[in-house]
């Protein structure tokens, strides 16, 4: 069995990825197994074969502890936590080719507590793991935004220790320069390096190479692939990817 988390930012289109990327597998005779780790997702572009929402009510827990919606989120990932056997136990029982896990939008509930960790090692136990960190295009064609994205994404891989593929999703919903401009920030470091001189100044302009230079390192191990959810481009390139990282795994395994 094969686990893919699914992570990013809040818009950036982690459902419909996780959707379209089930059903490209399918296509291809993979089964597939759709896990939804989000407490208070409302509505979903796929049907979950397993959800937290069956073990944890995040309106009730809101309305009975009197907490706020951000209060409510980390007190219903806790709770989700502590289900994180049960989970186990039925992501295995179904036995598919590739779990996809979708995240919650609120990333750091996943990313950045001990509860992700716990359900990561739980839903992925003993199975080969990748994880697919989400960027919004939109978003990421400010050099500064793409900057802060990578760093995040790199925080994310130190965290959790999984091979991690950068996923530059919606590229349908954007001029096709602006991707290759983002492209072109991960081939080369002197366009990159151009860029953040051009948006900075002062003190961040002489810390721009070295961001550059670090940048470089976390690109060359974390490969950026543009996709669409929406015309399925970038797909088979996304899953050619994750297919490398899953074969170096298994090798380190065995």
């Amino acid at each position: 069995m094969n686990a893919v988390f699914i992570v990013g930012t809040a818009g950036s289109g982690k459902s419909t990825l996780t959707s379209a990327y089930s059903d490209w597998l399918r296509s291809q005779d993979w089964s597939t197994l759709l896990v939804n780790l989000d407490p208070a997702a409302q509505l979903l572009p796929y049907e979950p074969d397993v959800d937290v929402r069956e073990f944890v009510d995040y309106e009730r827990i809101m309305a009975t502890r009197r907490l706020g919606p951000n209060a409510a989120l980390i007190a219903s990932i806790r709770e989700v936590a502590k289900h994180a056997e049960e989970l186990k136990e039925e992501v295995r029982s179904y036995n598919p080719d590739y779990v996809l896990v979708d995240t919650p939008g609120q990333l750091e509930l996943f990313a950045f507590r001990r509860e992700g960790l716990i359900l990561a090692e739980n839903i992925g136990f003993k199975d080969r793991k990748v994880m697919i960190f989400v960027l919004d295009p939109m978003f990421c064609t400010l050099v500064k935004n793409f900057v802060s994205s990578m760093f995040l994404s790199a925080s994310i891989y130190f965290s959790f220790g999984i091979p991690m593929v950068h996923a530059l999703n919606k590229i349908d919903a954007v001029p096709r320069e602006e991707v290759e401009r983002i492209e072109g920030w991960c081939s080369s470091f002197d366009s990159l390096l151009l860029d953040l001189e051009n948006m900075t100044r002062g003190r961040l302009m002489l810390f721009s190479r070295e961001i550059a230079e670090a940048l470089q390192d976390i690109i060359a191990s974390m490969p950026l692939i543009p996709v669409s959810s929406t015309t399925m481009e970038g797909l088979p390139e996304l899953h050619a990817a994750l297919t490398r990282f899953l074969l170096e795994e298994d090798l380190e395994l065995r």
